[in-house]
């Protein structure tokens, strides 16, 4: 059995989330766990955005929520949720400092397997 955890951020985390429903569409024993950092994380975006949120959130198998109210610390609590129950790291990361940088360090302090997609890469 595959477990997949998605940070449920907007870019690379909901295409990845959204990869991985296709997937357990295609084998059986996949499960897909959507972890929020707070309650309010969607509030402020365009509505389009907020509906595929919501709508990839109904599609996965587990619904994880970290905290209820943002603080500044709830993305980075997130993050480490998802490192500490993962065997596996993919980011898509393109070298500027911030909460990707910090979990891909975190990760590899933990020698967890990591694989990084470049977006500065052509």
């Amino acid at each position: 059995m595959r477990h997949f955890i998605c940070g449920m951020a907007q870019g690379a985390d909901m295409y990845f989330c959204e990869a991985a429903i296709v997937l357990r569409e295609r084998c059986p024993g996949v499960t897909i766990e959507a972890v929020l950092p707070c309650e309010e994380q969607a509030a402020g975006w365009k509505e389009r955005d907020r509906r595929r949120y919501y709508s990839l959130i109904e599609q996965c198998d587990y619904e994880t929520m970290v905290q209820r109210v943002y603080d500044r610390q709830c993305m980075l609590r997130r993050d480490r949720y998802m490192v500490d129950r993962s065997a596996m790291m993919i980011a898509v990361y393109g070298g500027l400092l911030g909460g990707t940088m910090y979990t891909l360090n975190y990760a590899m302090r933990q020698g967890m397997e990591t694989v990084l997609i470049d977006i500065n890469e052509s």
